[in-house]
């Protein structure tokens, strides 16, 4: 649930964008290059018009350590839109076998 504690953690960095990737760099020690420009972008992702996506083939298998989703594609030469594409299909993927 959305209460004001949650706010105020995203407004600090709303506010001060800069203020992520100091704390990377200082408080967590993760390697991450000075920024040259930094903003903070509008938070709705909804999509007005739908999108189409669609795998080869989804497989899911029962196993006795868990469930898994197997997706097979075929790729015929080197796509590398396709970077792009993995992450939204196991994160899409996720979610809704999450709420089956």
């Amino acid at each position: 649930m959305v209460g004001s504690s949650h706010e105020a953690l995203h407004r600090i960095f709303q506010k001060d964008p800069a203020l992520l990737t100091r704390a990377l760099q200082s408080v967590l020690q993760v390697p991450f290059p000075e920024p040259r420009e930094i903003a903070a972008l509008n938070v709705d992702l909804t999509k007005i018009e739908p999108v189409e996506r669609r795998v080869d083939t989804l497989l899911r298998a029962e196993t006795d350590e868990g469930t898994y989703l197997l997706v097979v594609e075929s790729q015929g030469k080197v796509d590398d839109r396709k970077r792009g594409s993995w992450p939204y299909y196991l994160s899409h993927r996720a979610t809704r076998c999450r709420s089956v």
